[in-house]
């Protein structure tokens, strides 16, 4: 029962974030939005006036999966439904390999043997 419940929420989890992200909205969050008062924008490129965002720069380290996408993709609904498919089988991979190494350390000690006269 357990491993069925795994299972069918991995799946779950994989089509979650492979196809229906793709439908979340591309307007800014709530930070960026706070990050955006005071600046003028047009098509999501700040055209005008002085804000916090103004500041920011690329990424320093990059990486494949930098602004919700797979940076060596040229299509774009690929790349962040792939980028979201391997975040998710990433985070269970990490999260499965830290779960066992802490159960393995937590194995009952065996019982002496007791010696019968």
């Amino acid at each position: 029962m357990m491993k069925k419940l795994v299972i069918t929420g991995t799946i779950v989890t994989l089509v979650l974030a492979g196809f229906v992200s793709l439908f979340a909205s591309a307007s800014p969050d709530g930070l960026e939005s706070v990050l955006l008062t005071g600046c003028e924008t047009t098509e999501g490129e700040i055209t005008g006036g002085t804000c916090v965002l103004q500041a920011a720069g690329d990424h320093e380290i990059g990486g494949a999966f930098a602004d919700y996408g797979m940076s060596f993709l040229d299509n774009e609904v690929l790349g962040a439904s792939l980028a979201g498919i391997l975040g998710v089988l990433l985070t269970l991979g990490v999260a499965t390999g830290l779960f066992w190494l802490l159960a393995r350390g937590r194995k009952p000690a065996e019982a002496p043997a007791e010696e019968h006269a």
